[in-house]
Order: C-alpha cells, then sequence, then structure tokens
C-alpha cells in the first residue's frame, strides 16, 4: 500500500476510516493476536484475582499493547503489516511496554488499598480524599498512555523521555486527549452494555484511533 497523505485535524476521522477499511483483515487479525495474549488476564480477574489480573496487566498487557500501536502506527502511516511487525515490535519495545504498564499500575493499586476502607460507618473524610486522589492519577495515566506508547514506538525514546513529552502533548492537546478518553470509555460501555464480544475488535480499533492521533499532533509539533 502506498504512503497516505499526512493527517490534519480535518481529515483524521475520515483517514482512521479510509485505513479501517483497507486495513480491515490486518486489524481482525492483530486484534486475534492481542485477544489471545490478553486472555490470561481476563483469567485471573474471572476468579477475582484483582491484584494479580492488575499485575498480569502491567507484565503482559502493556508490551502487548505497545506492539499492536506498532502495528497500527504502520497502518495509520499507509505501510503494510504483517504478523511479524506485531512480534518485531513485541520484542523490540516488551521492556519499555512493561515499564509503562508497571507505571500505570500504581493508581489502581492504591485504589484497591482505598476500597475496603469504604466498609467503615461513617467513613472519614481522608478516605473520600484517597478514593478522589486514586481516580485522579488513574484519569492521568490513562490520559499519558494515549501517548506515551506511541512515543515510545515513534521515537525510540526512554520511558522517562516518553512520559515527559506525553505530558507536554496532553497539556498541549486537552481537546484531542478528552475525546480518545471520551471514545475509550464510550468503547468500554458498548463492551459492557451490548456485547462482551466487542472485546475482540474494540482495542484495535481504539488503538488505531490513538495511533493516529499520534501522528497527527506529533506532525503538528514538527
Amino acid at each position: 500500500m502506498d504512503e497516505q497523505q499526512p493527517v490534519t485535524s480535518s481529515t483524521y476521522v475520515s483517514h482512521v476510516a479510509a485505513t479501517l477499511w483497507e486495513n480491515l483483515p490486518h486489524l481482525l487479525w492483530g486484534a486475534l493476536i492481542f485477544s489471545l495474549a490478553c486472555a490470561p488476564v481476563f483469567v485471573l480477574f474471572s476468579f477475582g484475582l484483582l491484584a494479580a489480573g492488575l499485575l498480569a496487566m502491567a507484565v503482559v498487557v502493556g508490551p502487548v499493547w505497545a506492539a499492536l500501536q506498532a502495528y497500527s502506527l504502520r497502518m495509520a502511516g499507509g505501510y503494510a503489516c504483517t504478523t511479524g511487525t506485531f512480534f518485531t515490535a513485541f520484542r523490540q519495545h516488551w521492556r519499555g511496554g512493561a515499564l509503562l504498564g508497571l507505571l500505570a499500575l500504581f493508581p489502581w493499586m492504591a485504589l484497591l488499598t482505598t476500597l475496603p476502607l469504604l466498609q467503615q460507618n461513617p467513613i472519614p473524610f481522608v478516605v473520600w480524599l484517597g478514593l478522589s486522589a486514586d481516580f485522579l492519577g488513574i484519569a492521568v495515566m490513562l490520559a499519558l498512555s494515549l501517548y506515551t506508547f506511541p512515543l515510545l514506538i515513534q521515537r525510540g525514546i526512554s520511558v522517562r523521555a516518553a512520559v515527559r513529552d506525553a505530558l507536554i502533548l496532553t497539556s498541549r492537546y486537552p481537546s484531542n486527549t478528552l475525546g480518545l478518553l471520551a471514545l475509550g470509555i464510550l468503547f468500554g460501555f458498548a463492551a459492557v452494555y451490548l456485547s462482551l464480544g466487542l472485546l475482540f475488535i474494540l482495542p484495535a480499533v481504539y488503538s488505531l484511533f490513538i495511533a493516529t492521533n499520534s501522528l497527527l499532533v506529533l506532525s503538528q509539533e514538527a
């Protein structure tokens, strides 16, 4: 496939739609690999092993998500994707993806620590304060993850540099960040209330939206 035209704010949605249509078999294949890799995490959560599931999510889903982002970035950039693309990216970015996953794990673990305190009667104000801080931390980490993984792949920088640059991009492009977060919430509601089967395809579609946004904002930063 020939390289596509650069993404602009006015062509973002149409670019994603065209990429999705032209690469649907590749997208479905990437979705399958991602789902199979994440299956052990779902098993842990289904047995109620929340702490183990979160840890597995960090060290397994983090690197696999990095590989899916690399896969999506190639599609969004108009380049051919193969199975080798996915596994090569997984091997190259395993360490960075795992570190970013572990970094994102902290507010979730803090939330698990805070939730049992809600059983007190009355609930102390400090517990509500801690709960608010946990949710704020989760929101910040989710926002940063929209940029850290693509930056890690596109620029080949360290995790620290990726987080630093992600903070800059998050503040410079708040509408892009909020739009992607809202889309992620919408996809989550769709999976819960329509069909859990959507969990097979929606992560790959969401990854394509994130990858295309990364191409957009980095082109604007150039």
